[in-house]
């Protein structure tokens, strides 16, 4: 089967600082893959560039979807992608949503920019997706403004926005790391259910070796901008080869 996803060789750079180096790896329909690494050795950088985003710059490479090279595709395609056929999940998913707005003014806004559709019909498909997730009061949800709901919650909501428009890719960015550990497990829990009733693939970027040893099918480590282990997740974790995921592993059972 065709990759969903390919990195090809990608050299990139914030100005003139290199960050990544020589990042190839692939992402099949339905896969999670986990990138790993310490703060500031590029796990963010990568997702950034999947999107087009701001930022860093792509010194050279090919970063294949599908049948499109990324790199090659005008601003318009890329806009048809982004948020649609490949959704993001932040970090702290309520600081990236407007407080102005409540939830289901978020869901029309962001399924009005990619397709017609009325806000009653977007907010059903919402509350479709919320009832398939299990979130609680869902209408309530809709209703309810960023600031009324918790960081939990919110992280929740967020992931559940990702999945309006039915992407191929979520991209997950340490969705997990502001979280306490039970509400972490739920998290990992939603994205878990993702894959198995929509069969989205996705890639989770987190610097927990415990997590990424609990979901995901294929995990890549990153130290310093270079992979230094690549494969399938229990291969990797109980065979590295290199002695910084060697570290990472020791460092997560202390």
């Amino acid at each position: 089967m065709k990759e969903l996803l390919k990195f090809e060789d990608i050299n990139i750079s914030y100005e003139k600082r290199q960050v990544l180096y020589d990042v190839s790896f692939s992402l099949d329909y339905g896969e999670i893959l986990g990138i790993v690494g310490n703060s500031g050795c590029g796990k963010s950088t990568l997702l950034k560039s999947i999107l087009g985003l701001a930022g860093p710059k792509v010194l050279s490479g090919n970063i294949y979807f599908e049948d499109s090279d990324l790199l090659a595709i005008n601003s318009r395609d890329m806009r048809n992608i982004r948020g649609n056929r490949i959704s993001m999940v932040f970090q702290e998913s309520g600081i990236h949503t407007n407080p102005l707005k409540t939830i289901g003014d978020t869901v029309f806004e962001s399924m009005k920019a990619h397709k017609q559709i009325s806000k009653e019909d977007s907010l059903g498909i919402a509350l479709d997706i919320f009832e398939s997730l299990s979130l609680p009061e869902p209408k309530r949800i809709l209703k309810a403004y960023p600031f009324e709901l918790s960081g939990g919650m919110n992280q929740r909501v967020g992931i559940a926005l990702a999945m309006l428009n039915n992407p191929s890719i979520i991209l997950a960015d340490e969705p997990t790391s502001a979280l306490d550990p039970i509400v972490a497990v739920q998290i990992v829990n939603e994205l878990k259910s993702l894959r198995e009733k929509y069969n989205t693939a996705i890639i989770l970027v987190t610097h927990n070796i415990k997590i990424a040893r609990s979901i995901t099918d294929n995990i890549l480590i990153l130290n310093d901008g270079k992979v230094v282990d690549y494969g399938k997740t229990t291969e990797v974790l109980s065979s590295p080869k290199s002695d910084f995921t060697k570290e990472l592993i020791l460092s997560s059972v202390t």
